[in-house]
């Protein structure tokens, strides 16, 4: 039986080859994902969509955010889609209501964040795309290792985890604990 790896090593070599992605290999692989999550949401009738803006070469989901943010599902389908985004406040995660991708700010982590004055968005029933480095055999999610998303959703579980993932980053064989969460699906970039 072979050893499972350390998230710390499992990390190292997930980003390592995140990182050698280019950038059009990134916008190939977020424009298949954008399909996949068009296709979910014209299914639905009204919803919260929680987000994440993207870090590096992470799926890059704001062509998306962007056609919600257009009013084009209500326009086209009758579907209003209030879109959150998250924001560390100390060391905890919260998602805030935003109506534009213009007027973020950048976190210490070098993420773009809704403003504080945005309204709290507390999430039930939400689709959530959820950022991570990797997933193992039974989807749970490999992260950066401060656990905001594990916390946040272990206290908010009534909502459905969607990971968006490049194909390298499946069925990674690493030492999960109970904390981890695990996805309700798994949308792979072709």
């Amino acid at each position: 039986m072979t050893k499972k790896m350390t998230k710390k090593d499992a990390r190292e070599l997930l980003l390592k080859k995140r990182n050698s992605l280019t950038k059009e290999e990134v916008q190939v692989a977020s424009e298949s994902i954008i399909k996949d999550i068009d296709a979910i949401l014209k299914e639905l009738k009204n919803t919260v969509a929680l987000g994440f803006m993207p870090l590096g070469n992470e799926i890059d989901l704001r062509p998306l955010f962007e056609k919600i943010l257009s009013g084009y599902y209500k326009e086209n389908y009758n579907i209003d889609i209030a879109l959150g985004l998250p924001r560390v406040c100390g060391k905890d995660m919260k998602f805030f209501r935003v109506y534009s991708l213009d007027n973020l700010e950048r976190s210490k982590f070098g993420i773009l964040e809704p403003s504080l004055s945005c309204e709290e968005i507390i999430p039930k029933g939400a689709k959530v795309l959820v950022p991570l480095i990797g997933l193992n055999k039974r989807g749970k999610r490999l992260g950066f290792g401060a656990g905001y998303y594990d916390r946040y959703f272990g206290l908010h579980s009534e909502n459905t985890l969607i990971g968006p993932v490049y194909d390298f980053q499946t069925d990674i064989d690493f030492e999960a604990n109970e904390y981890d969460i695990v996805m309700d699906h798994i949308l792979k970039a072709r």
